[in-house]
């Protein structure tokens, strides 16, 4: 999961991982693509981790101190100035309200302290960073799948009719690889090299034949050591996620109304996020589900492109967004 702020006739202004580094359980070391750096790389004292997972703030304060940095980065003012800031922010909508309030928390109690902050359900963004037209009546799928999230949302009339979060996503995938090749070939690979086996042999449908040699340590010996592995592994490893994304979108389109379902077996099933890239992935959805999957061109942001859009243009979607001042997270 990145972090990426927009701004009012900016646009994307900044795309950051969504990690930071602790030293010695207090001092900010670094945050975003310098913490990704860092990851795996430190000395006990340094501590480097996903303030955000699965879609849900896992530390408060450091998901805050994560932002702030971040924004301070940017050049987005704090202190008196801070008080002329709105902050528009995209949160996954299958949470609980408590949930919600800890992203309001991100921003009302940092330095940039104020109470212009606004919810955007983030498959309301990513709709519109899209071009779904979402205000209409007819009905539209889109599904986010995230690094850390998978989110399957119907969308309609400008509100949301379903929803459903799995807190699964590419970082799964990556987990995965992990133990298939410590338990099959014996070696022991980081995070950052199971990430670069998943971009480089990915594949939605089983090819076989390439392979990558990849080096860590040899779980035998305790020394570097190195392995080839082959495409077929990687499948392997991506092939439960796959299935449960595709048999949660059955289960969602069997429950909703029989003239929800055609309009979405009419227009298809949009898809987004950065792990919706694996290759293969639209021949998947098509043979297992019969309707045509639509991909983003630029899936990792669009979100935060519907966002740009909410910011220039807020009261065109007032309805879609909360409030901190809303009655529910006062």
């Amino acid at each position: 999961m990145n972090f990426r702020l927009v701004q009012t006739g900016r646009g994307v202004i900044l795309n950051e991982k969504n990690m930071i580094a602790v030293r010695r359980k207090k001092e900010i070391a670094a945050a975003g693509n310098a913490a990704y750096e860092m990851f795996e790389r430190t000395p006990p004292y340094l501590h480097v981790t996903f303030p955000v997972q699965g879609g849900v703030i896992a530390d408060s304060a450091k998901t805050a101190r994560t932002a702030e940095n971040l924004l301070k980065k940017a050049g987005v003012s704090s202190g008196f100035l801070s008080s002329s800031n709105k902050f528009y922010i995209a949160a996954p909508s299958d949470i609980s309200e408590v949930e919600k309030r800890a992203y309001f928390n991100v921003i009302s109690r940092s330095s940039y302290s104020t109470n212009n902050i606004f919810l955007v359900e983030k498959p309301i963004a990513a709709a519109v960073g899209e071009d779904i037209p979402v205000r209409q009546k007819t009905c539209n799928m889109i599904v986010d799948m995230g690094a850390g999230s998978t989110e399957i949302t119907v969308i309609s009339m400008g509100g949301i009719v379903v929803t459903h979060l799995i807190p699964e996503g590419g970082n799964t995938i990556n987990e995965e690889i992990i133990r298939n090749v410590s338990r099959r070939c014996r070696l022991q690979i980081g995070f950052k090299t199971a990430e670069y086996l998943k971009l480089e042999l990915g594949t939605a449908i089983p090819r076989g034949g390439r392979e990558l040699k990849v080096y860590g340590r040899d779980r035998a010996t305790g020394l570097p050591g190195s392995a080839d592995i082959p495409e077929g592994l990687v499948f392997e490893s991506m092939k439960t996620y796959l299935v449960h994304v595709v048999r949660e979108i059955r289960r969602i389109m069997h429950e909703i109304p029989p003239e929800l379902a055609a309009d979405i077996n009419g227009y298809g099933i949009h898809f987004t996020g950065g792990t919706s890239t694996i290759a293969g992935l639209d021949v998947l959805i098509s043979s297992l589900l019969n309707v045509r999957g639509i991909f983003s061109e630029n899936p990792l942001e669009s979100a935060a492109r519907g966002l740009a859009r909410i910011c220039d243009s807020p009261n065109d979607y007032a309805s879609m967004m909360f409030s901190l001042k809303d009655s529910r997270y006062e």
